[in-house]
């Protein structure tokens, strides 16, 4: 089952706080969830983004002009990377917390906080909110 879904993401980091909303896609497969949306960014250009939901763990794996990779995943130190034009950066991510309330449907918000290290250069904290709310009650299948 496929459902449309407005997605909103809060990102506080440091005192600056961001505001993003996208329209994308919703599955369920394999006991995961799964959001598909695009993202549309001056500087970074177009971008296809994907949210993997498990059972405490979460993943964000973007691709187009940029590419990025990165597992949340509570009390761990997690891998990952950011590909641009120029080149690759290796990053680390201590997530401190991850609060996820989905339904059964996907529908509902997470929570992560955490430090971002990019090429072994502490890039900041990060607090982030997701909420996950259906466009409308028409769904496919």
């Amino acid at each position: 089952m496929k459902q449309q879904v407005r997605i909103t993401i809060d990102s506080t980091i440091g005192d600056q706080q961001l505001l993003q909303q996208a329209d994308g896609d919703l599955y369920l497969k394999n006991g995961h969830i799964y959001i598909k949306y695009e993202e549309v960014q001056e500087e970074l250009g177009r971008t296809s983004v994907l949210l993997k939901f498990s059972d405490n763990q979460f993943k964000i794996i973007r691709q187009g002009d940029t590419g990025y990779e990165q597992t949340f995943l509570p009390g761990e130190w997690t891998e990952g990377w950011y590909r641009t034009a120029q080149g690759a950066l290796e990053m680390r991510t201590r997530t401190h917390s991850l609060q996820l309330r989905l339904d059964e449907r996907g529908i509902g918000d997470a929570k992560w906080n955490y430090d971002l290290y990019v090429a072994g250069e502490h890039a900041g904290r990060f607090k982030i909110k997701l909420s996950v709310k259906p466009l409308s009650d028409n769904q496919e299948g």
